[in-house]
């Protein structure tokens, strides 16, 4: 059988589209290709509803739920091999994260969190009225991290730019781990999408969930 090209790909994602059908992409990594496809099913779906104007602020806000679903796993790894001495250490977790997260890394990791199992599932579903997004990883958190994660959610939203609620909330994990919630609620908000169109929720077990609908009426 003849190996699939990204042209098969493109294929396949635009056929799911124009069937309202659900289009997933699995990642261990943050990886250029898988990006591209996303960008391409997003435009897509966008084009099809005449929404194109939210393009840039929904892929951007996709884009950071990704990164924080890969730090998130990378933690894991990193404490499950000993290489982070001190979980309550913010500073100590942000530059581990960092450093196992750049460029000349990524591989390296990416292959680390496919032999731990933790993948980030990207779910684009599109309806005739609007489009669920759903980032899925495949560690919970605690009650308390999701209330914290909720209340940071809810305080973003009193803001229309994220250097004004930095300057307001200082968070030292915010330039390493936290700035992607609040950044998506200010995009979100810069195209008139509420903040109760953000959600998240865990099932305490096996997975976290961070959806995003957006309306395409």
């Amino acid at each position: 059988m003849a190996p699939t090209t990204s042209q098969d790909i493109l294929h396949e994602i635009l056929s799911a589209i124009n069937k309202n059908q659900e289009v997933v992409f699995v990642s261990y990594s943050i990886l250029d290709e898988t990006e591209k496809h996303i960008q391409y099913t997003l435009n897509k779906i966008l084009e099809r509803h005449n929404k194109l104007d939210l393009y840039t602020p929904i892929y951007s806000s996709i884009k950071e739920l990704i990164a924080n679903a890969v730090k998130a796993n990378a933690k894991y790894i990193l404490i499950e091999e000993g290489e982070i001495k001190n979980p309550d250490d913010i500073m100590e977790v942000v530059t581990k994260v960092r450093n196992i997260l750049n460029e000349e890394s990524l591989l390296i990791y990416g292959i680390k969190a496919k032999q731990y199992g933790l993948s980030t599932r990207i779910y684009l579903k599109p309806q005739p009225t609007r489009l669920t997004i759903e980032i899925i990883n495949n560690l919970p958190v605690t009650q308390k991290e999701l209330e914290r994660m909720r209340e940071r959610i809810e305080r973003s939203s009193n803001y229309d730019s994220i250097a004004d609620f930095y300057l307001e909330n200082p968070d030292p994990a915010a330039e390493g781990m936290g700035l992607g919630l609040s950044m998506v609620v200010v995009l979100l908000k810069s195209v008139g999408i509420p903040y109760t169109n953000f959600t998240l929720y865990t099932d305490f077990k096996t997975k976290t969930i961070a959806r995003i609908i957006v309306p395409l009426i």
